[in-house]
């Protein structure tokens, strides 16, 4: 069978692995470098620039262990080439397993023009039995005043090129983008302003998590201001709706995003999108074209690089006839400000919202002997039970929380209970221990903290 995939990212490549792991004839289209935004404008670029200034705050907080660091300096260029030659590793590293499984690459531009067929920028025509669209998502240009020039209202991606640090930003959206990038340029002493339409910092997140970081992020000096938005950008920097000025050599546009589709022939066949313009696909990642799918952000769905792979395994197996249908109830999200959030499942509203009384566990990391001996202690875990004591979600915000969030998503997809999380064994020490210890309080027996 010849698959077709139009995208290389996350979903796309993940797709193209797996298709041609199975026997399938794959032929991925991806007219930029293989890996999408998450691999190179995005997750790990971010994550990369973010390890550099952890090691700036490690240096920082040495005192406090018996090291004194009398001078140090940072060289911006030599973080962000570092930066490039991870994402060039691996950038190769993908294009190897491609070839390794014989997925024909092609470096084009593609457009569908019937159900079975495609048309590359170079004018040549490839068909395929099935078709897979997991072309992403591109960062919308313009928010009422503030339009990206790349100048002084710069994107996301401009900022990850650009080694050039502004003596101060106003970044729009306290999201998980803008708040690691507030964490970015603070760390580097950039004089940081987050400007937030909704009440409060990452509003996805758990209310609690949210409040949290709020403090720590002003604690860090970064200015936050809630439930306003943008009137007018003035050569010193943003007014807002209030008439308060705010100075910013550069002002980060961190919010909205849209379907990266432009071009891609949709209308000619007729293919169903949503009133933002994603992709529509059932609970089996297929379109209202039979042999059409989509996956990733194209589809709006849930916008993250994990499900978007998970979406890519589950896409060929129901190429393959195995109907996998896609579960979005346990999606982990990981957040990597300082400190770190990892959450996954309800928040503790939505379960109110949903009719459920939830049962509330939580555990303060600086009751852990392992967070207080390695000096990150900021923060809690809070797990989220039904009456019936199953999981249903958990929010962590601390020390590598992301690195935690195994063990939650896991749970939470399991149903898991806390009577079988508190009666599983955690290695001491550990900060998985905070997850057993935050069941206990669940339970009404708390051991290691007072509730």
């Amino acid at each position: 069978m010849n698959v077709i995939i139009i995208g290389g990212g996350p979903g796309g490549y993940v797709a193209a692995l797996r298709g041609a792991q199975l026997g399938l004839y794959i032929t991925l289209i991806e007219e930029e470098r293989v890996g999408g935004v998450c691999l190179n404008k995005g997750c790990i670029p971010t994550k990369a620039l973010l390890a550099a200034t952890e090691r700036v705050n490690d240096i920082k907080s040495a005192r406090e262990f018996g090291i004194d660091v009398k001078d140090y300096s940072i060289d911006v260029n030599r973080i962000f080439t570092r930066k490039d030659q991870v994402v060039d590793q691996l950038v190769k590293g993908v294009e190897f397993l491609l070839s390794k499984r014989k997925v024909k690459l092609l470096r084009e531009k593609a457009k569908i023009i019937s159900p079975k067929e495609v048309l590359l920028s170079n004018g040549e025509r490839i068909e395929g039995d099935i078709i897979i669209v997991a072309t992403g998502s591109l960062p919308i240009t313009s928010i009422g005043p503030l339009k990206i020039d790349n100048n002084r209202i710069i994107s996301s991606d401009y900022a990850l090129s650009n080694s050039s640090i502004p003596k101060s930003i106003v970044i729009i959206g306290a999201g998980a983008i803008g708040v690691e990038f507030a964490t970015f340029y603070s760390e580097l002493g950039v004089e940081v302003s987050i400007v937030e339409m909704m009440d409060r910092v990452v509003p996805a997140e758990d209310e609690e998590i949210s409040r949290i970081l709020e403090r720590n992020l002003k604690r860090k000096g970064i200015k936050v201001y809630l439930k306003t938005t943008v009137k007018e950008v003035t050569d010193d920097g943003v007014v807002l709706e209030d008439g308060q000025p705010i100075n910013g050599e550069k002002i980060l546009v961190a919010v909205g995003r849209k379907a990266n589709t432009e071009g891609l022939g949709l209308e000619n066949l007729n293919i169903n999108v949503n009133g933002k313009g994603y992709i529509l696909v059932d609970d089996y990642l297929q379109t209202n074209i039979p042999n059409i799918y989509a996956i990733g952000d194209v589809t709006g769905i849930s916008m993250f690089a994990h499900t978007a792979s998970h979406q890519g395994l589950a896409v060929i197996d129901n190429i393959l006839g195995k109907r996998k249908k896609m579960d979005y109830t346990a999606v982990p999200r990981a957040t990597f400000c300082e400190p770190q959030i990892g959450s996954v499942g309800l928040t503790e509203t939505q379960a109110k919202t949903q009719g459920i009384n939830p049962i509330i566990g939580r555990f303060p990391f600086r009751a852990s002997g392992y967070a207080l001996a390695v000096g990150k202690w900021e923060g809690l875990v809070k797990l989220i039970a039904d009456e019936r004591k199953e999981l249903i979600g958990a929010h962590i915000i601390g020390p590598y929380a992301s690195t935690l969030l195994g063990e939650i998503t896991l749970a939470v997809k399991e149903r898991l209970t806390l009577d079988e999380i508190g009666e599983t064994i955690h290695a001491h020490p550990t900060l998985p221990e905070a997850i057993m210890e935050a069941s206990f309080v669940g339970l009404d027996l708390p051991l290691h903290t007072v509730v």
